[in-house]
């Protein structure tokens, strides 16, 4: 039986479904991906396709199955849509599948049938995977006028305005008022008229003011004079706008609500299609396309079930909700990794997140009463950064990668509650708690107005001190939770955190202040071209006692703004891949990288192992350790390592000297004649290492003297003792254990 599962979702992944064009008067075939539903042996007439060597465009049609006794038969009638590069056409599919006989999860068969008309055949291959979107117990359907309805439900405005009226509820709305002060950028990078509309809307319907509806207006008329030059710029008016429209749907008079209507269906249709020439990347893993298509997706929730008056000419809304979220699914899959590492580097990645994708989410799940958090990387997105950020009292930074060298994390904690599972919840609450909370520096993480909104919906007493857990149960929809409170992140996560899927591994040793140490290096497992990429492949970042010791350099996109061994003018844009890793409770840990593939047209074999000790057992509280092994024929290597601190050097290495008082110091084992250089950057100093062809470094932080390095023997084969502590690099490692 091909689909045993009483829920099952079969993707018949990339078969040959060959789908025949005519290119420079050649015939080329390419695969396609099609996805079918089907429950108690009882398939969904709707299926959908995708092949990204083919164009961009989803792919929409209708399937009968016909269950034969060992074997399924589809007859498939696909629309193969356009994109701005490429035409479509039709196609018309007789498909025969049956179970592989070793894998009874995956499917094989063959395909005949036309494309525009031509003859198309061949084999199938794909696989069987479970489908059972997780539904939110006793969800009410919306009804086509309901509004609110995206970052809250109607019937949920009583309970907010009682929260309104709390003392927290009131610091809330004070720093919405307070963000309602700055300027309004209609043309920016990140357009933020349509949040500050959304923010007046909110207070419109708190306070039943009609002037706040009316202000909102002028500002979301505005926005639609100003579009934005790219896809980029005008997906977060769209979705602000969305937000306002939804906030403010019951407070404007008819012929406003069928305008805002009527643009929205415009504007998702361009948001899904895209655009030719260098305003746009449709690449599945692009934050250009995690922007575009969470903004549509917003808005087509907005829209969905208006009457067909509302609408200039005929317009689909399930259909082009379907099709944003498609591409939200394949951009979760894609841009972030197991543990929410995304392959754009933090910027990149977080600001599709705080522009629509986390209000896609919690839209997603008042409209249909289904949650997208369960398993799913969406869980891990906030706790991601909780294990790494650094500071206190809301003065928090991150080590970041990527371009820009930023982390705008902040309005993670006041969009993404609704993300966060239960049992994160804890770790991820104190973390809020203490930063941006009551005892922290009283923002509520609250940047742009509309984010106020979303906190005073999730609003609880836990979220701010420790008392009603009702609310945090409502928010979640959760069955009922007992003994929720805040707790340390140490006794809620491990402090040891491993993207397995992009290769980014993080050491961190406690959560308490800026005083925290965090360690992390980043392989680049998984090089995804046509999007963002820095070479960044064996790059280590090291913070800790309030010095930013190993830090990120600028961001020109060249191998020596990383912290890496820089070999002649080698672009290094290859991946490394993980041969060994071990971590420990207390946060410490080795990992050790398979170089090789990182230098193109290479003659030579590296590895990096890069080792984090927080034992204090050498007498440091931080003891770090990085070794390189080149063997072959190498050109000239370049140590490097970027610092935001005073950098002194010494016979055989150096120190750094940070604003707190404590200090870094590194000794280089080998080469044992270092050669050291440092640099000024835009960013602070670079510390260059040359003379050898291996390095062998140990790096210590403290407060007050540093603890003896002491060298026996000489190359890779040395034996270094710091404290009770002793350092080899055998069998491809590094170890850090007792003398």
């Amino acid at each position: 039986m091909i689909f045993p599962n009483l829920q099952s979702r079969a993707v018949l992944t990339r078969g040959n479904y060959q789908l025949s064009i005519i290119n420079y008067q050649l015939m080329n075939y390419q695969d396609i991906t099609l996805d079918l539903i089907c429950q108690k042996s009882q398939c969904e007439t709707e299926i959908w396709g995708f092949s990204q060597a083919f164009n961009q465009a989803e792919h929409d049609g209708i399937v009968n199955t016909i269950k034969k006794d060992n074997s399924w038969e589809l007859q498939v009638k696909i629309n193969i849509n356009s994109d701005p590069w490429r035409k479509g056409g039709e196609a018309e599919y007789l498909i025969e599948l049956q179970p592989d006989k070793k894998d009874k999860k995956q499917i094989v068969g063959s395909y005949s049938g036309t494309f525009n008309e031509e003859l198309v055949s061949g084999k199938v291959t794909g696989n069987i995977t479970p489908y059972s979107p997780t539904k939110i117990p006793n969800h009410t359907p919306i009804s086509p006028r309901e509004h609110p309805r995206l970052i809250f439900r109607q019937n949920q405005l009583p309970e907010l305005r009682e929260k309104a009226k709390t003392q927290k509820g009131q610091a809330i709305l004070a720093q919405l008022e307070k963000s309602l002060q700055q300027k309004i950028y209609y043309e920016a990078f990140v357009p933020n008229g349509g949040y500050h509309a959304a923010g007046h809307c909110f207070l419109s319907l708190l306070n039943d003011d009609p002037q706040a509806a009316e202000t909102a207006w002028q500002i979301v008329e505005k926005s639609l004079n100003n579009p934005g030059p790219r896809l980029l710029e005008h997906a977060p008016i769209v979705a602000g706008v969305a937000l306002a429209y939804d906030l403010c749907y019951n407070a404007w008079d008819e012929q406003r609500v069928q305008k805002i209507t009527d643009w929205l269906a415009q504007q998702t249709k361009i948001l899904i299609a895209g655009t030719r020439g260098k305003g746009w990347n449709p690449t599945a893993w692009s934050n250009w396309s995690g922007r575009a298509r969470s903004a549509a997706g917003l808005a087509a929730l907005a829209i969905l079930y208006k009457p067909e008056q509302f609408f200039s000419e005929p317009t689909d809304v399930r259909r082009l909700l379907k099709i944003a979220e498609r591409n939200i699914e394949r951009y979760l899959e894609t841009a972030v990794g197991d543990r929410s590492f995304g392959t754009e580097g933090d910027l990149y990645s977080i600001e599709p997140w705080i522009l629509a994708l986390l209000p896609f989410f919690q839209a997603y799940e008042n409209v249909f009463g289904h949650n997208f958090v369960k398993d799913s990387s969406i869980k891990w997105f906030l706790p991601h950064y909780v294990m790494r950020i650094v500071g206190e009292d809301g003065e928090i930074s991150v080590p970041t990668y990527g371009r820009h060298r930023l982390a705008p994390v902040k309005s993670l904690f006041s969009l993404g509650w609704n993300s966060v599972p239960e049992k994160f919840l804890p770790g991820v609450m104190w973390f809020f708690h203490h930063h941006f909370g009551w005892e922290g520096d009283r923002s509520f993480a609250i940047k742009k107005p509309h984010e106020a909104a979303f906190l005073l919906a999730a609003y609880s007493e836990n979220l701010i001190n420790t008392s009603d857990e009702n609310f945090i149960k409502r928010l979640l929809n959760l069955n009922f939770i007992t003994g929720l409170r805040p707790k340390n992140p140490a006794k809620v996560f491990e402090r040891v955190l491993v993207d397995e899927e992009k290769g980014f591994y993080l050491f961190r040793n406690q959560w308490k202040d800026k005083n925290d140490f965090v360690a992390s290096i980043y392989l680049k497992q998984q090089p995804l071209r046509a999007s963002w990429s820095f070479p960044e492949a064996g790059g280590f970042r090291i913070w800790g006692l309030g010095g930013r010791w190993a830090s990120a350099g600028p961001d020109d996109g060249k191998r020596g703004d990383e912290n890496v061994v820089v070999v002649g003018d080698m672009s290094a844009s290859g991946a490394a891949q993980p041969n060994f890793f071990q971590g420990e409770v207390d946060g410490s840990g080795v990992v050790s990288m398979n170089m090789d593939d990182v230098f193109k047209d290479n003659d030579f074999q590296s590895l990096r192992s890069f080792g984090v000790d927080y034992s204090g057992v050498s007498g440091a509280p931080g003891l770090f350790v990085v070794v390189d092994r080149f063997t072959g024929d190498a050109p000239e290597k370049v140590w490097v390592m970027h610092t935001q601190e005073q950098v002194v050097v010494e016979d055989n290495g150096f120190m750094l000297k940070a604003n707190s008082g404590a200090t870094m110091r590194g000794t280089f084992v080998t080469p044992g004649e270092v050669k050291l250089d440092v640099e000024e950057t835009k960013r602070g100093s670079k510390i260059l290492a040359s003379g050898g062809d291996n390095f062998f470094v140990v790096m210590t932080v403290q407060n007050g003297i540093a603890p003896e390095v002491e060298i026996f023997g000489s190359g890779l084969d040395a034996e270094v003792r710091v404290g009770e502590r002793m350092i080899i690099f055998r069998e491809d490692r590094v170890s850090i254990i007792n003398n």
